[in-house]
């Protein structure tokens, strides 16, 4: 009988606690719509290779609708529209999309700052690309980062065979001295 009143205390409490943290919430997380390019990404690239710039966007299940835009010398922003050397193309998946600025053979003029955008007004941060006028030829320039383990093995490889040869030599000789003082 003096357990009724700390079992409606604890009825309570319960209702009280789910009614409080319960109220009002989604049984989803959450979802804001976004660009999410990151701070100081920079691109590099020779002349009349290829590049490509990802702008990655949190869509949430909600139809977006991406464009690029340059930074002209007057501070003005200029949309970039697909052509033949530049190719803008666009990758769905479950609750984001990952839009591809893509220039076939990019020049010395395409060197710039760059930006993608929604129209829903959210813009990416800059996206700096650098482009060389030289074109790095592949001429004398091998991959000989194999060449370092190569030669750490063999080095081991050395050590062990002449430590082997030196430690045979010194019992066969020690051996040979002892059998000499015995005839």
């Amino acid at each position: 009988m003096d357990r009724l009143p700390y079992t409606y205390l604890l009825i309570f409490c319960c209702l009280t606690f789910g009614c409080s943290f319960g109220r009002g919430q989604d049984s989803s997380p959450s979802c804001d719509v976004g660009v999410m390019v990151r701070r100081g990404t920079t691109k590099k690239a020779a002349a009349q290779q290829r590049l490509t710039v990802e702008c990655p966007v949190k869509h949430c299940g909600e139809s977006v609708n991406v464009t690029w835009c340059k930074l002209l010398e007057t501070n003005q922003w200029e949309q970039i529209n697909q052509t033949e050397n530049v190719e803008i193309t666009q990758q769905k998946y479950v609750d984001r999309l990952t839009s591809f600025l893509t220039f076939k053979r990019i020049s010395i003029h395409d060197d710039g700052l760059y930006r993608c955008n929604l129209l829903t007004g959210d813009i990416s941060h800059i996206i700096n690309i650098t482009v060389s006028a030289e074109v790095p030829s592949d001429a004398g320039k091998e991959d000989v980062s194999w060449l370092s383990y190569f030669s750490i093995c063999v080095s081991v490889i050395l050590l062990v065979i002449t430590v082997s040869v030196l430690t045979a030599l010194s019992f066969y000789g020690w051996k040979r001295r002892v059998y000499s003082y015995d005839a």
